[in-house]
């Protein structure tokens, strides 16, 4: 419920944690016979903020999707695991396997320096179509573990206007701890490039933190944030292998709503509509083929995945219909490359909770149970 707080359920792992307390003070500027303007301040209404930057693990991540777009998680449990009934060559698009796989999963092939995780597009009898080519060469009898798929988008069919759900945010500054309640997320941006561990920044607005609250048992997980490198982007079913950084920018415009309640508290941290945007800059090419999609206003569907070299968890962003709206040609380095953002619009075909959403979230990992 929100503005209940509810004990600790997933330590998430921060950078630069920001803690803000947002009081309006009430200023009594009435005339009182001397030659000043202020005579009191009285407080009035407060929210408090909160917002961090970390790296995506994917075991606690999907929270965050899930928060900002809104709807209730679709999961998909993993299948048997199996394994390579023949060797597969690096660049290769499809697998034997001993047991057939199910298309639409997410799969974990290989194990160690060799580890690697694949979406199955499609299957025929016991081969496997990978949507994208195997990075390294593996051998005949490598694992081959489905992963339990976790899909979010953004939530039309609610009765009680298609609020996200809100969280309780604790947080320790090694002194004190407090809790947020009604936290409702407001802006969650994704970002990678080659040389660094894909991260993200969010922002939260809640009720006033109280302060009276017992230390938790802290539990982080031993998960490991997924590197930039892995990253895979597809743009009209096609790969495209020359994306220097890239960024999605998910954004619900959340407002505290100041209805008379009694108390303090705001009556509700209203989440607008959602606003989905991204950028990536690639190196150019022959034939200028993204810059040439922009200024052809073609329409089409965009893929960004990645994995982590642990548990291979995965992520996929996808947009089955989105159009570059600026590009440019940059000749600041010695290369050239093409910065493009991108407006990712709605479809019926990316919308799991009634209506249309902009983007279809996945995170395959290990939790079987939903977010």
């Amino acid at each position: 419920s929100k503005g209940t707080a509810a004990p600790p359920t997933f330590w998430m792992p921060a950078k630069a944690p920001k803690y803000k307390p947002d009081l309006t003070e009430i200023p009594d500027d009435t005339l009182q016979g001397s030659m000043v303007k202020v005579y009191d301040m009285v407080r009035g209404l407060r929210y408090d903020s909160h917002g961090w930057d970390s790296f995506v693990y994917l075991d606690t991540f999907p929270l965050m999707l899930r928060c900002e777009l809104g709807s209730a998680d679709t999961v998909t449990v993993a299948a048997t695991a199996t394994t390579l009934a023949s060797a597969a060559v690096a660049g290769a698009t499809t697998i034997d396997t001993s047991v057939a796989l199910t298309a639409g999963e997410y799969v974990v092939v290989g194990a160690g320096n060799t580890l690697e995780t694949h979406l199955v597009s499609s299957v025929a009898t016991t081969t496997a179509t990978l949507a994208t080519p195997l990075i390294y060469a593996q051998v005949s009898g490598a694992a081959v573990t489905p992963l339990t798929s976790h899909q979010f988008s953004l939530l039309n069919n609610s009765a009680e206007g298609n609020q996200p759900p809100s969280v309780t945010i604790t947080d320790g500054d090694g002194e004190e701890w407090r809790q947020i309640t009604a936290a409702q997320l407001d802006e969650l941006t994704i970002k990678g490039n080659g040389t660094g561990l894909v991260d993200y920044t969010c922002t939260w607005f809640g009720n006033p933190a109280a302060t009276n609250v017992t230390a938790p048992t802290v539990s982080y997980s031993g998960e490991q944030a997924a590197p930039g490198w892995t990253f895979a982007a597809s743009v009209g079913g096609s790969p495209v292998g020359t994306v220097v950084d890239w960024q999605f920018d998910l954004k619900r415009g959340v407002k505290p709503i100041p209805a008379l309640t009694g108390t303090q508290e705001y009556f509700q941290y209203f989440a607008n509509v959602l606003e989905c945007t991204a950028k990536l800059t690639v190196v150019e090419q022959s034939g200028s083929p993204q810059l040439t999609q922009y200024l052809n206003g073609t329409k089409e569907a965009f893929d960004f995945t990645l994995f982590d070299l642990s548990s291979g968890a995965a992520m996929n962003l996808h947009t089955t219909n989105a159009v570059f709206t600026t590009g440019e040609l940059d000749r600041s380095k010695e290369w050239v490359e093409v910065p493009l953002t991108v407006q990712l619009l709605p479809s019926a075909a990316d919308a799991t909770a009634g209506g249309v959403s902009p983007i279809l979230a996945t995170v395959a990992n290990s939790q079987t149970t939903s977010y």
